[in-house]
């Protein structure tokens, strides 16, 4: 009988401590670009894939080829001259999460943290710092979502020369390097 229970007790705290997996249909992304200094577009990341670990590990990439502008010329204009897609595939972010505050949460509590995370977009590396909420929707699902936009300064990541080529081809007199950007993920397990 010993044997039996503490079989089904790893069984069970195996189950517990399993990896969280981005739910793509239930996440989203979205982006605020500002043109000619006072209009302003919102735009989307319609793919998130990415994992988080038992440790506490988050590891997530954004295809770029999921950009939804909403027209067709420019979301092939901003893969080709400023996302480069060809040479870089994925917007990735990593960060290590502490797992202990995650795990108190019992379904329907919340927590309010300020995340680091590393970005990595084209071959550059930032850290910034995301105010979150995280919503423990179920003990195999998580929300976590931005409670204020984390604004990108595109500059920091080298992408000048794509967004002067972008303004060059639409005709604009700016398109602003500082990008707002707002996302919701659903984490299952």
């Amino acid at each position: 009988m010993k044997k039996i229970v503490v079989v089904l007790a790893s069984v069970l705290s195996c189950s517990a401590l399993a990896d969280w997996s981005v739910d793509s249909q239930q996440s989203s992304l979205s982006f605020v670009s500002v043109k000619n200094e006072l209009i302003s577009e919102t735009h989307q990341f319609k793919q998130l894939q990415g994992t988080l670990s038992d440790a506490g590990v988050l590891d997530l990439s954004i295809p770029v080829s999921g950009i939804e502008t909403h027209i067709p010329l420019r979301n092939e204009r901003i893969l080709q001259y400023t996302l480069l897609s060809k040479d870089f595939a994925a917007i990735n972010a990593t960060a290590k999460v502490d797992m202990s505050k995650v795990a108190g949460l019992k379904a329907g509590q919340t927590l309010a943290v300020q995340q680091p995370l590393d970005l990595t977009l084209l071959a550059q590396s930032q850290t910034i710092t995301a105010p979150l909420q995280v919503v423990k929707l179920s003990d195999k699902q998580l929300l976590v979502y931005t409670t204020a936009p984390v604004v990108l300064d595109l500059t920091k990541f080298k992408l000048e020369a794509g967004i002067e080529k972008l303004r060059e081809l639409a005709g604009l007199k700016t398109i602003s390097p500082l990008v707002p950007v707002s996302f919701s993920v659903t984490f299952t397990q």
